[in-house]
């Protein structure tokens, strides 16, 4: 009995999706419990902050806040200014609205690797440190300072806070806030 070569073309096309399809699922599982280093600083947009809110005073504590899923180490534990608007993860989806020169501070939970958005949002200036790490509150904290009027969207992602040689859910998070100035 003969092979029809038609059959033989469509056997060998497979391994063309078998063997990438494999390499993908290996490069994947390959991250699993593996330990990411960043270095907060080094890779945000500098924002010179505005003379009507105080730039808070970091400690670098090496380890302290990457181990909880911050992108800095710095760790701020000045409290907030009274006028601050504070924005946590619960408030996912909604429109915060507030005034030019307010301090818009988010406060996202330890416990996920997040990630910084991209320097300064349209409205808001980024202030710096950035993603820092407070002990108080348990979380990280990102300060925005509102300039000019207008809208603009904050979205900040978060994936699995891993220990090394473990298992790790392979997941993204992303919070998204609309900020309206007037």
């Amino acid at each position: 009995m003969r092979r029809s070569k038609v059959y033989g073309i469509r056997c060998r096309s497979w391994w063309f999706v078998i063997v990438p399809a494999l390499v993908a699922l290996l490069m994947g599982l390959s991250a699993c419990g593996t330990k990411a280093s960043t270095t907060g600083a080094a890779s945000q947009a500098t924002a010179s902050p505005t003379k009507s809110v105080s730039t808070p005073t970091a400690t670098i504590v090496k380890g302290y806040g990457t181990s909880h899923g911050c992108p800095s180490d710095a760790v701020v534990n000045t409290p907030l200014p009274a006028q601050a608007v504070l924005v946590k993860s619960t408030q996912n989806g909604q429109t915060i609205r507030v005034r030019q020169g307010t301090l818009v501070v988010f406060e996202l939970p330890f416990g996920q690797r997040w990630e910084t958005p991209a320097g300064s949002q349209g409205v808001l200036e980024l202030q710096q440190p950035a993603g820092y790490a407070s002990q108080e509150a348990r979380a990280c904290v990102w300060r925005y300072v509102a300039q000019g009027s207008g809208q603009s969207e904050v979205v900040f992602t978060a994936r699995a806070l891993c220990q090394p040689d473990q298992f790790c859910p392979q997941y993204i998070l992303r919070l998204s806030f609309t900020i309206a100035v007037q």
